[in-house]
């Protein structure tokens, strides 16, 4: 091939020549040249060209480029890849190097490229491809704000020669600042590529107002067109579509919409719209939003697309294969995606408004529905500008996916928009066309963000614990126009529901409910799932998943422990794949927790096989009790997951486990180990994982978690039996989510009893609030309560959780006697405030009601029931008190010696620790006569009798309670005396014997005396005088004065006062007896009873005693 340049010719020819040592340019090619074609002699340029770029070359061509100082050559890789082009500046030199960026057919050959002017080609593309030829471009109308660059089009809609209209990109001249710097109207023309002749201008208006059009609105399409190819952006920013395929239009929500029929992916007629490229171009954030008509069908229609393939994009589809609207983003394939699930698919055959929001600075994507949102990811680490790719000709596209196996999207689409920021709640409220909506509330006490129940027009306020909801001024977010009554901000007081009221701006009304609450949910810190609940002793524990993995690939168990259920304290790692086990090193899961005679077991999770560690304490550390899996993967059909263990009131342990399939084993007494041919299949309809059994009042419940964890219906329901292994009843859902409260996917779930309680709490798990997922999950513990047939009420899922509950025990039975201070070893942990009552007519008092640990008295004897409260617990313990018998404390006869015939009265005080017993008292008067019954009052008992006889008695007072405990006393003396008894009179000498004379034991000797004694007639004191002397010890005692005189037979008592010595101060009695002759005297100190003197035994006189009214 040759080419002239400057008079010169230059020629490109093959070496034909066998490629030896000697020609190693052979089959390349070389370049020549000479001033005449027919000069025989070529001058050598250069050879080999082409070498070390391609494998061989041949049918060179060349030719000089249109536009620039530029030679082009095409070399024949023959038997490879055809032409490849190569270029230079300057044909003398022979310097060639391969093109870049170049576009050619598919192995071209053996051409020849011939130079055509702009009219030559404008007249061949009319003739042979008139669909690349401008005809005409619409002339562009832009409005900007006084010192505002104008923002000119990126496209154009052009007539094309074929008579169709087709976006096509421009280059816009370059502004001067000086345009628009006041208030006018400007042209700037623009030039189309491939030197398109077509004008092209845009009529640019500078006002003070601006663009009515926000700058932030990359792009819009209403779909008003009737016919035609063309999308068009009413954005001002020229990212005109294209519709690929025949479109179809019908009426949308605003004006037109854009119907696609939809179909496999193979279809070939469905249509679809393809955006141009550079629409996230730059972007840092983005908002994609239209509503959509889905017809239905298969899952994984997307009704967008944006970005270049399926490894990096921005889609979102009415249903995935889990039947719910899905949004995503990714720069690594579906494997790489920051997913955003709703509660369920758009719902076919019904216009809906699906926005999706991602803020770059914040890592947060949303997900609304009919501006409201329906699911959030935070942690997103992906911008839309990283969507670009300056290679592709297209942003994406509406209606068809970058996967090439998913179906083309079936439905319609209307007002689909792109902003190059995240909307607010309130503007993606207000391009929803919800006028009276409440898009979000704020207030700096709100422990989460505000709950927004468009539905039901309800708003939940979840505060700060600490919170005064009294005085509340919550400000309100509202759709453009809108107005709130009570006014955004003004304070309220939130003790009960505030209704407030919005007008939109077309004059819509709508009534709220604002309800605030104190949050005190969830119950662990951070994220945790799968929550064991068990109870040893008095305190509570959990154990659950530590969460927040992708693929729960989380490696470590932790404990926590509580009182109350309220309030835990955090144990640490208590088991760590890592360094503890050695068969598994991660996706840590779902615990389970008993004890047998000391030692606690621990079953979990790991890589899909249950393992048993084993530990003395319940906090651990534990230890791996087997060295390998208790049941390993594939051992039975489904999961070897979720173990949960159940043991009944004889002590057997049960095991429970599965996913898909649910199993039931007898733990063996080593608890680790199973039989397995005693494995017993429980599977019922609907279950998927989570068992958990307990036992009330004689009744089986096994619960289980249904659908999938990362589906916010997730759920748990449950059946009953009469056995740990059935045969099971399914009765139904008993906890499901409450999107009104933000709570979804509730479950894989434990049961808790409180003990003295009929009070039972379940622990689980939800998608954390706000954000969460299948992956991301928090703890919670709610009431669980039984209607009166037994079966389990609906559980109320809740974001203020639960008060704090209270462990009572009353402690052991006790035993005591009345009166006795019997202690009450009651025991309360938890919240609760002891108090100690019995029923009423109870004889017994408790020392101090407030206090678990105190004394009973009772004041009877008897069993009793005394029961200790302590918040909603309460625990009994029976008291045996037995009879304390009653205890004479004093007795005493008359104050004076009484005379025969007359009355003796005798009283009697006693106490009884038995207050409450009745009692009877008798006295034994010592005369001879019967006892005889006193009677008895408050102050003790009284008893009279009437001697006939003189004497000295000492009555003895019995008193007897209804128990039959008696106390009897002796009275020291009761005196009666007879006045006509006669005298007694004496005188002679005794012998003193040893020990009478106390001061000098050993005395003895004669001493004399003398005895005189009577009661004149009427005397009620007896007259009389008597002497003694004791000259060994030179001891005189003389009377002085008389008490009484008792004379009964020959026997004579005597008592009064005297001197000794001549000093008074003393006292005597005399006992004197008539035949035979004795005579006995006791002399003592009256003030301090010393015994002076006192012959015991009565010594024989020598003399002479006479006593009564007889004489020897």
């Amino acid at each position: 091939t040759m080419i002239r340049h400057d008079g010169t010719y230059y020629r490109l020819s093959k070496d034909e020549r066998n490629n030896t040592s000697s020609t190693p340019n052979s089959k390349f090619i070389f370049e020549e040249k000479s001033d005449s074609i027919l000069n025989p002699s070529w001058t050598a340029v250069a050879e080999g060209i082409g070498r070390g770029a391609m494998n061989a070359a041949e049918g060179p061509l060349v030719f000089k480029s249109n536009t620039e100082e530029k030679w082009y050559a095409f070399l024949d890789e023959f038997g490879g890849r055809g032409y490849i082009p190569f270029e230079t500046t300057d044909l003398d030199s022979g310097t060639w190097t391969p093109s870049t960026g170049y576009d050619l057919p598919a192995k071209p050959r053996h051409g020849t490229v011939l130079p055509v002017t702009q009219a030559e080609y404008d007249r061949l593309l009319r003739a042979y491809q008139p669909d690349q030829l401008v005809k005409s471009v619409e002339d562009v109308s832009v409005k900007t704000r006084v010192g505002v660059a104008p923002a000119l089009p990126a496209t154009v809609v052009a007539e094309y020669a074929d008579g169709v209209k087709r976006p096509v990109s421009v280059d816009w001249a370059d502004v001067p600042a000086a345009s628009y710097a006041q208030p006018g109207t400007f042209t700037v023309t623009g030039s189309l590529p491939n030197g398109a002749a077509a004008a092209v201008r845009a009529e640019v208006t500078v006002s003070q107002e601006g663009s009515d059009v926000p700058a932030d609105l990359l792009l819009r399409y209403d779909f008003d067109e009737t016919s035609g190819s063309i999308a068009r952006d009413s954005s001002g920013h020229g990212h005109h579509g294209t519709y690929v395929r025949t479109p179809d239009f019908g009426s949308g929500v605003h004006g037109g919409s854009f119907r696609m029929s939809g179909g496999s992916s193979s279809s070939t007629t469905s249509p679809y719209v393809k955006i141009p490229n550079g629409v996230l171009k730059n972007a840092d954030s983005a908002t994609v939003s239209t509503y959509a008509k889905w017809k239905g069908g298969d899952g994984f229609q997307w009704l967008f697309g944006l970005g270049p393939d399926s490894d990096k994009y921005l889609f979102a589809t009415p249903s995935n294969g889990g039947s719910k609207l899905y949004s995503a983003i990714t720069k690594a394939s579906w494997s790489g995606e920051s997913k955003l699930t709703a509660g369920s698919q758009l719902t076919p055959g019904q216009w809906r408004h699906v926005t999706v929001t991602l803020d770059g600075s914040t890592g947060t994507m949303v997900l609304y529905v009919e501006g409201f949102e329906a699911a959030r990811a935070t942690g997103v680490g992906i911008k839309p500008a990283d969507l670009y790719d300056a290679n592709k000709d297209y942003s994406g596209y509406i209606g068809r996916s970058l996967y090439g196996a998913d179906p083309y999207f079936g439905g319609e689409v209307d007002d689909f928009r792109v902003y190059d920021r995240a909307l607010s709640p309130a503007e993606v409220q207000e391009l929803s066309g919800n006028t009276t909506g409440i898009a979000k509330v704020t207030h700096p006490a709100l422990k989460v963000d505000a709950l927004v129940d468009d539905a039901d027009s309800r708003v939940t306020l979840p505060l700060k614990a600490g919170t005064d909801i009294t005085a509340l001024a919550p400000e309100f977010s509202l759709a453009h126009g809108a107005s709130i009554s009570p006014a955004s901000g003004s304070v309220q007081d939130f003790t009960k529901p505030v209704t407030y009221e919005v007008t939109g701006s077309d004059g819509a009304k709508r009534t709220w409910t604002v309800t605030a609450l104190i949050m005190k949910t969830p119950v662990l810190p951070g994220l945790n799932a799968d929550p064991d609940i068990v109870r040893f002793g008095d305190t509570f524990y959990i154990y659950p998943t530590t969460d927040g993995f992708e693929g729960w690939s989380g490696t470590r168990f932790k404990a926590y422990s509580s009182t109350d259920l309220v309030h835990w304290k955090d144990h640490g790692v208590i088991l760590d794949l890592g360094p503890d086990v050695s068969w598994a090193d991660s996706r840590a899961w779902a615990p389970a927790m008993t004890e047998k005679d000391g030692k606690y077991y621990f079953y979990f999770c790991a890589d899909a096989n249950i393992g048993v560690a084993v530990s003395d304490s319940p906090t651990g550390p534990f230890k791996d009790a087997l060295g390998k899996p208790l049941l390993k993967a594939g051992d039975f059909r489904g999961q070897m997951i979720d173990p949960a263990v159940f043991t009944d009131d004889d002590g057997k342990k049960y095991l429970y486990w599965g996913n898909g399939r649910a199993y039931v084993v007898p733990l063996g007494d080593d608890m680790t180990s199973i039989d397995t041919s005693k494995v017993t299949d429980i599977t019922p309809s609907g279950y998927n994982e989570g068992t958990f059994v307990i036992k009330r009042k004689g009744t089986y419940y096994f619960m289980w978690s249904e659908n999938d964890t990362r589906d916010e219906n997730y759920r748990v329901a449950y059946a009953t039996g009469p056995s740990p292994t059935g045969p099971w009843t399914k009765q139904g859902v008993i906890l499901e989510k409450d999107l009104s409260l933000g709570i979804k996917g509730p479950g894989h779930h434990s049961v808790v009893h409180v003990p003295n309680t009929d009070d039972w709490y379940i622990a689980y798990h939800r998608f954390a609030i706000p954000g969460g997922d299948g992956t991301h999950r928090e703890t919670t513990i709610d009431k669980l309560e039984f209607d009166s047939g037994g079966l389990i009420e609906k559980v109320v899922p809740t974001l203020g959780g639960i008060d704090p509950v209270t462990v009572v025990h009353a402690g052991p039975d006790a035993t005591g006697t009345e009166g006795e201070a019997i202690t009450l070893a009651g025991t309360v942990s938890g919240a609760g405030t002891p108090k100690w009552t019995a029923k009423d007519g109870t004889p017994c008092t408790v020392k101090d009601p407030s206090a678990a640990r105190t004394t009973l008295t009772c004041t009877d004897d008897g069993t009793f029931e005394v029961t200790l409260t302590g918040g909603r617990g309460t625990d009994t313990a029976t008291v045996k008190v037995s009879n304390a018998a009653p205890s004479v404390t004093s007795a005493k006869g008359p104050g004076s010696p009484v005379p025969v015939g007359k009355t003796a009265v005798v009283t009697a005080s006693f106490d009884d620790p038995g207050s409450a017993d009745s009692h009877t008292c008798k006295v034994d008067w010592k005369d001879g006569s019967r006892p005889t019954t006193g009677t008895v009052t408050d102050s003790g008992c009284r008893a009279t009798h009437v001697y006939e006889d003189a004497g000295i008695h000492r009555p003895v007072v019995t008193v007897t309670d209804d128990d039959d405990g008696t106390d009897s006393t002796t009275l020291t003396e009761l005196i009666v005396y007879d006045p006509a008894a006669g005298p007694a009179a004496g005188v002679g000498t005794i012998t003193s014997p040893a020990g009478a004379y106390p001061a000098e034991p050993g005395l003895t000797g004669k001493a004399a005396f003398t005895l005189g004694a009577q009661y004149r007639k009427g005397a009620t004191v007896p007259a009389g005088k008597v002497t003694f002397v004791f000259g060994s010890a030179r001891l005189t005692f003389r009377s002085t004065g008389s008490d009484w005189l008792v004379v009964n037979g020959s026997q004579a008592v005597y008592q009064g006062t005297g001197t000794v010595g001549g000093k008074s101060g003393y006292a005597f009695r005399v006992t004197a007896t008539d035949g035979p002759d004795t005579f006995r005297i006791k002399i003592w100190k009256k003030p301090t009873g010393d015994v002076l003197y006192d012959n015991k035994t009565g010594a024989t006189t020598k003399g002479s005693v006479t006593v009564g009214n007889h004489r020897r």
